[in-house]
């Protein structure tokens, strides 16, 4: 019975230790936010994800306490950054996610965080805080900013603040962010150091690898290239809409439009050519073509390579393959193979959707 008694010391030490630490690591976090203002969100494991609005430090370390200290993040914006469409906060907080699984290597991750910190270094002569999460780093760099929809050079542009924070982490990182983060002032959750991310069973504890230094350095280091981005961005959209309409027709560029062979596809396991698929075909499609998110387009190529796993064994890292996919569609602004492209890339692949679509006489190719 001794080691019994050993183990239930150790859980009831580690709980005292971890009561302790947690609201000093709290502090620090909150010190990255001007004015530490409240209200707002956290989410715990016991939560299930779920934003809690809470109305102070105290509130925010009892449900950490509640939750086993699993979990435990905070937004880095408060409530009611924007009211009946006006933005009243400025975007004075970047949050970078350098994700293991976007990479194919340990050494590739650690390389991307030395990118970061030395762009971050010479471009906004910042010092961030790092985390390590479990399967990555978070990097937190506080700013000095405004609210860009109250500047002119902005106001031909929609949500330039929103806009910006996913900037800032693009250009940062130099692209090597996890693709999948898409942060915006409802949904910019971060971790606490000393808490645990139940994602994984081991090295899951949150540390603090480097600490921020105190210094929030101006925005107006980053506007000139976020400005550029812009600019860049307009003119891409408009170079998109005409390869669309000249591909397909006018007015197939609205988000509503279905390339039914596409769509048959997607309703269609295969044995073979799934990494084209997913590549040439299907990401382009779900981003470019019907407008859909990151985050839910890859949900739909994830359960669509679970459907072919069943058919035929999948035996690559097809996560890394769906975020590479998605990233490149995104990036490159790709269109999916046409139909008659398919004939000769993959004649069985081309014939059996053909006679799947048999039944259909509006069929667009």
């Amino acid at each position: 019975m001794d080691h019994i008694e050993n183990e239930r010391a150790d859980r009831e030490k580690m709980t005292s230790n971890k009561a302790e630490s947690i609201p000093v690591n709290v502090d620090f976090i909150l010190n990255h936010f001007r004015n530490r203002l409240f209200p707002r969100t956290i989410s715990t494991y016991k939560s299930r994800g779920k934003q809690l609005e809470v109305f102070g430090k105290d509130e925010m370390i009892a449900a950490y306490e509640d939750s086993d200290f699993v979990d435990c993040r905070v937004n880095a914006y408060p409530s009611y950054t924007q009211y009946k469409g006006i933005q009243r906060y400025p975007p004075d907080f970047i949050f970078a996610d350098l994700d293991l699984t976007t990479f194919k290597s340990i050494d590739k991750l650690e390389g991307a965080l030395s990118t970061t910190l030395r762009i971050i270094g010479s471009k906004i002569n910042g010092t961030p805080t790092v985390l390590w999460t479990g399967n990555g780093y978070h990097i937190y760099q506080p700013l000095n900013s405004v609210v860009l929809e109250e500047y002119e050079q902005f106001s031909q542009f929609d949500y330039p603040s929103l806009i910006f924070i996913r900037f800032a982490e693009f250009y940062l990182t130099s692209g090597k962010s996890d693709p999948s983060h898409n942060p915006s002032f409802k949904s910019c959750m971060i971790r606490i150091p000393g808490s645990y991310n139940s994602k994984y069973a081991k090295n899951n504890l949150v540390k603090i690898i480097q600490k921020w230094d105190g210094y929030r350095p101006p925005i107006s280091l980053l506007l000139g290239a976020f400005h550029a981005y812009l600019v860049d961005l307009k003119i891409k959209e408009m170079k998109l809409q005409k390869r669309l309409e000249k591909m397909y027709g006018q007015g197939f560029a609205n988000g509503t439009s279905k390339i039914k062979w596409i769509e048959t596809l997607l309703q269609t396991p295969i044995d073979d050519y799934r990494k084209n698929a997913v590549g040439l075909i299907i990401a382009p499609y779900l981003i470019n073509i019907k407008k859909i998110s990151y985050q839910e387009s890859f949900l739909i190529l994830k359960d669509w390579l679970s459907k072919c796993n069943a058919s035929a064994k999948l035996n690559d890292n097809f996560e890394y393959r769906i975020k590479y996919s998605l990233y490149t569609a995104i990036r490159k602004q790709k269109l999916p193979m046409k139909f008659v492209t398919l004939k000769t890339k993959n004649p069985v692949l081309h014939a059996k959707l053909s006679t799947l679509m048999s039944k259909s006489k509006n069929d667009i190719e």
